[in-house]
């Protein structure tokens, strides 16, 4: 047998660690099998706290590659507890590890409308501690809970109950680690389309094809600080996963739809005037940004087959159908 067809030997952590951490030159990748040894022991408790967050810094300086990501993907999958299945005709709003954010959830507003109305909607979150964004996933359930909400939400650690182990050193560490990447793509739910928001292009085209090698569909937003919140000013860059595989970039615009939203109500200012707004006939200001959000999300179920046919006027929202 040849030396590259031999099995992988696992290491210890001490051996990933002098592998991924010699710099920004001289380190080097790890292998998939080997990033599913190395992140299945992190799972497990097997490094310190000293070398798990040495592990995860130098991972971030030196940046994940794609064989690092499907190997951490294929250890997060194999600890995964199993969800009972989401009806079919729905999607799954990923809003795990979403960055501290001016406004509130508006991709979580629409969808719970379109849950409310009978859509199957499956939500990923995870711990406000380590995202940063308590207050606004907690004022926005707020919100809902005026919409009767109709959501199936999994908690991270229910769906991975092993990220646990490495609740206090994620906390301590004061960044972002290569885990809040992953927890993007997680979803118990993996016959549904996944929609989820990321901030920087080159990791939304990782998290594609990471999607594709696991035969999954869904739409990744170049949203509204790393969320799946459409950018209200501006087109928003969608990179869409398809059946069969095919990998595609669409552009959405408000103004596709007629509509001229007010980007401020993304300000943290206006934020406690969401509950007013949306207690008014066809939900006040907020009614175009709803409209916008529950067409894009219409679409992304496979709903309607274009943004266009899946708008409903935010006169008439609270009846969509």
């Amino acid at each position: 047998m040849m030396d590259d067809q031999k099995p992988q030997e696992s290491l210890g952590p001490v051996a990933y660690i002098r592998k991924v951490g010699r710099g920004k030159t001289l380190s080097r990748d790890l292998g998939a099998d080997e990033a599913c040894d190395a992140f299945s022991q992190l799972l497990a408790g097997r490094f310190t706290p000293a070398q798990a967050g040495a592990f995860l810094q130098a991972l971030r300086i030196k940046e994940l590659s794609r064989e690092e990501l499907d190997g951490m993907m294929t250890a997060l999958n194999n600890q995964a507890q199993t969800f009972p299945a989401l009806s079919a005709g729905g999607l799954v709003l990923n809003l795990a590890s979403d960055t501290p954010r001016k406004g509130g959830h508006a991709s979580l507003l629409a969808a719970n409308l379109l849950a409310s109305k009978g859509m199957p909607v499956g939500v990923v979150h995870s711990d406000p501690m380590l995202s940063g964004n308590t207050d606004s996933w907690d004022g926005t359930m707020r919100l809902i809970g005026s919409f009767a909400s109709s959501l199936t939400i999994a908690d991270i650690y229910d769906l991975i109950p092993a990220l646990q182990n490495l609740r206090q050193i994620r906390s301590e560490l004061g960044f972002r680690s290569c885990f809040h990447t992953a927890e993007k793509i997680l979803s118990p739910w993996q016959n549904a389309p996944l929609v989820l928001g990321i901030s920087h292009r080159h990791y939304a085209e990782r998290l594609a094809e990471n999607l594709q090698r696991r035969g999954m569909t869904g739409k990744i937003v170049l949203g509204n600080h790393g969320t799946p919140d459409l950018v209200l000013h501006k087109e928003t860059e969608i990179w869409e996963v398809l059946p069969g595989g095919e990998i595609r970039m669409i552009h959405f615009h408000p103004e596709d739809l007629g509509l001229y939203p007010d980007s401020g109500v993304y300000s943290l200012g206006f934020f406690p005037k969401w509950k007013d707004e949306l207690v008014q006939e066809g939900f006040g200001v907020l009614g175009p940004v709803l409209s916008y959000h529950t067409a894009f999300l219409r679409y992304a179920a496979g709903e309607v087959s274009g943004l266009r046919e899946g708008f409903v006027p935010w006169s008439e929202l609270s009846g969509v159908t």
